[in-house]
């Protein structure tokens, strides 16, 4: 009863998108203060690498181009083909420069054998073939 006089307050509202709002914006300042701690680290060791797979040179790569013509950043990105006895590797490859030029390119690397003991049966400069 002691109570009775009181009422109870009303829950503030709050927006939906108040909290996945936060989220992106925190995550979006991590991504900004990181960026120049990536930057330092490709310029202290030359190339970021990530294996994203068990075939060889199954990667992303990212590495600095200091060269006289040509200064800048190079993107690669493997990705698998498999059929019954070959397992190709596309790797795609991109540059961001500053100065001098670059072609995009592709290649396919197929090999055969198990996963302790590849072995290279082919190399093309183009993309490969869908099997």
């Amino acid at each position: 009863m002691e109570n009775e006089g009181h009422a109870r307050p009303t829950p503030q509202y709050r927006h939906p998108l108040r909290r996945p709002g936060c989220i992106l914006a925190l995550v979006i300042w991590l991504m900004v203060m990181l960026t120049p701690c990536l930057m330092l680290y490709l310029a202290v060791r030359g190339e970021i690498s990530l294996t994203t797979g068990s075939a060889p040179d199954q990667r992303t790569r990212i590495w600095l181009i200091q060269e006289a013509r040509q200064s800048g950043i190079g993107f690669s990105n493997a990705s698998v083909s498999r059929n019954d006895d070959l397992v190709c590797v596309q790797t795609d490859v991109r540059f961001l420069l500053w100065r001098g030029e670059a072609v995009p390119t592709q290649y396919c690397e197929c090999y055969s054998g198990t996963e302790e003991n590849w072995v290279l049966s082919s190399l093309e400069q183009t993309a490969c073939e869908a099997p």
